[in-house]
């Protein structure tokens, strides 16, 4: 009796505590809860007692949170108090306050700050994560086909796709479809899953003691000493294959992290054997279900709207034409995103979240709340919210529609969670979801199985702890046109997209050119086109490729923003040697490192020559190194190597120079004083100082005006000569006149050439023959020696000099610039390797000066550097090539003349080369003893006749700039950024530059 008296009675407690439906002994309100649907009594109890309010679930006392403010303010602004996990009695059986998900205090923290930090540095969100699902989504089409657009249920095949994603970044690896463990992991995680949403799992939360019997708690235990087992094989396994310098997954690095802890002897360590078991199973469970019913429900969702799948497969097609999606893609696609969203949003997979706890007395709304008290985060009030939706129970896309049809953001959109708890996957989840989304909608239309109707496909959600749709066949229709409505299709869409995206900014640019003069100017060059490919032989086996159109070529079909990108993808479906059509002109492209190895080595002498484009004829007119052929290019290049050589390229002269100016470059972060800095300028100053010194025999200040306006005016005619409109006007190059990127180009060169004569006749007013100060004047004496010599026809002339000048100025600028804002950037972003480059710098070097022969004594940091221009890939494309004779290269015969890209991002990236191609791992430089070791595809210089010349100078500079830096300081993002905030992707440009972002350098004590 005093027992039924005290859980039946109100709480006398100090405060006002949560309005509800008054409770019975003992049962409290589980009689008025659909135990098998609880969050939909909720939801009707809520729209009585309010956004607060207690239900008492047998004698638990739980507070339930409902709608969009009140859900957000407790788990945002109050995220420390209302914190902590609920651990219901079936979690605490399975989890034993284990893992990430059911655990509080140190262990939750520690392991989800090691599980957040280890899923970005395998990609999460990132590039390596999209070309994981992108391979997945490959293997997902090929089951859908397999069943011939008969009907099938799309649960297993797109759990084991959605599961494969993560147990790639755990394991490493994926799995085979047919894998018996991996079936049963899956099959074993959906099923507890399912069951602990049950009633009787309910029933037992509640009164533990009295229903521990029931089968489905057994079933529960069951399956998870079942996969407990197979984990604990799987972790054994790449426990025996171990190698500290090469992290496979998180269980690597997890073990590493144990052994680095053990090893110290650290006490009270989160990183047990238990702690790893249960966090790969959470992260397996979470990962695997919750990502694969969204997915069902998006199909079964467009199977029963036909016509909202008709709009997002003409978005695809307009956009994105027969290529394969790409996350970036996503800002171009509107209707697509806001389709996705509403899926989410309607799907309500987590309807209840996880449910909370509080962690200290809260007065909360006005209410009193006590330490301990259970919280369930009511999702399904915030997604359903009638304050924030305009038809909040119904399919409609235009929740993430402006009147314009752009993508908007909507506050309410809370499926993933919020606080302190939030989903930990949520980036990934997008990820996945966008990709095997579109990846489907592009390949199949969904439909009802015959003799259903749209109107009877049941939109009843599951039983589950998420709710997934209840068991349903669909018909996965391959979408199949004829070749002819294909071209026409690609026509129609390609056009549409060149004027609307590739070449917006080209036609933007477009000035004084009628529609009537381009529409005849496009009438004539098709017809030309026409004629001229109706009288191409076919005798010889040319490399495969895309079918082009006519007078625009594959423009259409790639991403001029991201050209290396399209390409590397359509490397993986024609193979390394392929070709396409940039309009009119025909280019072969390189991919691989073996191939463009094999390409400008072992044939060097035939892919050698420098394909000059229309852009780069106009600024050097076949003059200077980087853009002329034939002698004037050999003996060129040939003096620029002997003379830099000379001026101590590589060398001790060389050293003191990078020496002096990196005291500078310190000098200038110093004055900061740990104060949030755009490192742009600066950088690009010193970078530039080494190169000016060896072309004009003197540094110039930082503040010099006309120094700045040398530097910043190269970095913005790089830029501009990777930009949509001028990859364009290659193509077509009667456009220039019309194009405004062109003609700002045109006069920053003008500008260039006009400082760079400048500086050529103060040198020559002062040149003296018996000491040469520069490579000017070593050019001068050479120039006036021959013509003391009446030699006629020499290719030391003016052009070639001030080209030369100019071609070296800028290169030696640019890149080696931009690695080095890499470099730092990538040290703020991941600061356990700046921490353990700074340790070796200490350890080896102390507090002297970094001179170059400790480069040998320093593999870690020489790792980091190298992988450092390997990700950075500057030059994704080097600079276009010609064939200077026919060749057959590989099978297929490449004609004199043509065009050809060694796509340097296809060999820096290359997977059978590199472990981890989108990961920042230094490790692809260390060997199992931590020993520096040079790798094959490692050419970010290119390779063969036309490596980059001053290739030994860069590398010098990198690592006397970089050790310099980070001897003296840390850097870190800026207060209130985190490492995850910073930005990675590149400014395009005919190099890729970090985005321009701030950075703090901390001076080191």
């Amino acid at each position: 009796m005093l027992y039924l008296f005290s859980v039946g009675s109100s709480s006398r407690e100090t405060g006002k505590e949560p309005p509800g439906p008054k409770p019975l002994p003992l049962l409290g309100n589980l009689l008025q809860l659909d135990l098998q649907r609880p969050y939909k009594t909720l939801c009707e109890l809520s729209k009585k007692y309010g956004s607060v309010f207690t239900v008492y679930f047998g004698p638990k006392k739980v507070v339930v949170l409902a709608g969009y403010r009140t859900v957000k303010e407790a788990l945002v602004s109050y995220a420390d108090e209302f914190g902590e996990r609920e651990i219901s009695p079936v979690f605490e059986d399975i989890n034993k306050g284990h893992g990430i998900l059911f655990s509080n205090g140190e262990t939750w923290k520690e392991l989800r700050r090691f599980a957040l930090s280890t899923l970005r540095d395998f990609g999460m969100g990132k590039r390596v994560a999209e070309e994981k699902i992108l391979e997945e989504c490959g293997h997902l089409i090929q089951v859908f086909e397999s069943y011939k657009g008969k009907p099938f249920n799309t649960s297993r095949p797109i759990n084991y796709a959605t599961s494969n994603i993560i147990s790639s970044i755990m394991y490493g690896s994926r799995f085979e479809y047919d894998d018996p463990r991996f079936r049963n992991l899956v099959s074993r995680a959906n099923e507890s899953i399912r069951i602990t949403g049950s009633a009787e799992i309910q029933l037992y939360n509640t009164f533990p003691r009295l229903v521990g019997w029931i089968k489905n708690r057994q079933v529960i235990l069951k399956n998870a000493e079942l996969t407990i087992r197979d984990v604990k094989d799987l972790i054994r396994k790449l426990k025996e294959t171990l190698n500290p310098q090469i992290c496979r997954g998180l269980v690597d690095c997890f073990l590493i992290r144990k052994q680095k802890e053990e090893d110290s002897r650290v006490k009270d360590t989160q990183f047990t054997e238990e702690n790893l078991i249960f966090t790969v199973t959470n992260l397996f469970s979470a990962g695997t279900d919750t990502t694969a019913a969204t997915l069902r429900w998006g199909l079964l969702l467009m199977a029963k709207y036909p016509q909202i799948q008709d709009q997002v497969q003409e978005e695809l097609a307009t956009v994105v034409g027969s290529r394969e999606v790409r996350v970036e893609d996503c800002k171009n696609l509107p209707y697509t995103d806001a389709v996705i969203h509403e899926i989410q949003r309607l799907a309500n997979i987590a309807p209840m979240a996880i449910p909370h706890k509080t962690s200290a007395d809260v007065t909360f709304q006005g209410y009193f709340i006590k330490e301990g008290t259970m919280v369930i985060p009511l999702l399904t009030s915030v997604l359903y919210d009638e304050n924030e939706w305009e038809s909040p129970h119904t399919f409609n896309p235009s929740h993430f529609l402006n009147k314009e049809g752009r993508f908007i953001k909507r506050d309410a959109f809370l499926p993933f969670s919020a606080g302190r708890r939030m989903c930990l996957g949520e980036s990934l989840a997008k990820m996945e979801l966008f990709l095997f989304f579109t990846s489907l909608l592009q390949h199949f239309r969904f439909m009802p199985p015959p003799g259903v109707s749209e109107d009877e496909l049941d939109l009843t959600p599951a039983v589950g702890f998420t709710i997934p749709p209840s068991p349903h066949e669909l018909c996965a229709v391959r979408q199949s046109i004829s070749t002819m409505e294909t071209v026409l299709n690609l026509h129609y869409s390609g056009l549409r997209c060149f004027f609307h995206e590739n070449s917006r900014i080209m036609f933007e640019d477009l000035q004084h050119l009628t529609l009537g003069s381009l529409f005849g100017i496009t009438v004539c060059l098709l017809v030309l086109r026409l004629l001229y490919l109706s009288f191409t032989s076919q005798e010889c086996r040319e490399p495969p490729g895309p079918r082009p159109l006519p007078l625009f070529g594959n423009l259409f079909q790639v991403d001029l923003k991201r050209l290396d990108h399209s390409l590397f993808e359509l490397s993986k479906k024609y193979g390394p040697v392929f070709q396409v059509h940039f309009g009119l002109k025909k280019v072969v492209i390189l991919a691989g490192y073996r191939t463009v190895k094999e390409a400008l080595v072992n044939h060097a002498e035939k892919f050698g020559n420098r394909e000059i484009t229309p852009i780069f004829h106009d600024f050097a007119k076949g003059h200077g190194i980087l853009f002329s052929n034939g002698d004037s290019w050999r003996e060129m290049r040939h003096f620029a190597l002997t003379t830099l050589k000379d001026f101590g390229m590589g060398r001790k002269m060389s050293e003191e120079i990078i020496i002096k100016e990196s005291q500078h470059l310190i000098k200038e972060f110093e004055q900061l004083e740990g104060k949030a800095f755009s490192n742009t300028q600066a950088i690009n100053y010193a970078a530039a100082n080494v190169i000016a010194a060896t072309v004009f025999g003197k540094r110039f200040d930082y503040k010099d005006p006309d120094f700045q306006a040398m530097v910043d005016r190269d970095n913005e005619i790089i830029h501009l000569t990777g930009s949509t409109s001028l990859l364009i006007y290659n193509s077509f190059p009667w456009l220039g006149p019309f194009l405004k990127n062109w003609k700002n180009l045109m006069k920053y060169v003008e500008e260039g050439k006009a400082d760079a004569r400048k500086m050529i006749e103060k040198l020559k007013k002062t040149l003296d023959p018996d000491f040469c100060r520069c490579f000017i004047d070593a050019f001068l004496i050479r120039k006036k020696h021959l013509e003391d010599s009446g030699i006629k026809n020499s290719h030391f002339h003016d052009e070639n000099l001030l080209y030369s000048v100019t071609n070296l100025f800028a290169a030696g600028n640019d890149t080696t610039g931009n690695t080095l804002k890499w470099c730092l950037l990538y040290m703020a972003k991941y600061p356990h390797i700046q921490e353990q480059v700074q340790e070796e710098l200490s350890r080896v070097v102390g507090d002297r000066q970094v001179r170059v022969e400790d480069r040998k004594n320093l593999p870690y940091t020489d790792a980091v550097i190298h992988e450092s221009q390997r990700l950075a890939n500057i030059a994704p494309i080097a600079i276009p090539h010609a064939t200077s004779k026919d060749i057959t290269f590989q099978g297929y015969v490449i004609r004199e003349g043509t065009t050809v890209f060694p796509l340097l991002t296809s060999v820096l990236y290359d997977g059978s080369a590199w472990e981890n191609p989108y990961s920042f791992n230094p490790s692809h430089f260390l060997d199992s003893d931590g020993k520096f070791i040079k790798r094959g595809a490692f050419l970010p210089f290119s390779a063969g006749r036309r490596v980059c010349p001053g290739e030994n100078l860069a590398r010098m500079e990198l690592f006397i700039f970089f050790t310099s830096l980070l001897q003296h300081f840390r850097f870190t993002p800026p207060p209130g950024t985190l490492e995850d905030q910073l930005d990675l992707s590149p400014v395009v440009g005919f190099t890729l530059s970090p985005k321009p972002q701030k950075l703090c350098a901390f001076l080191r004590k």
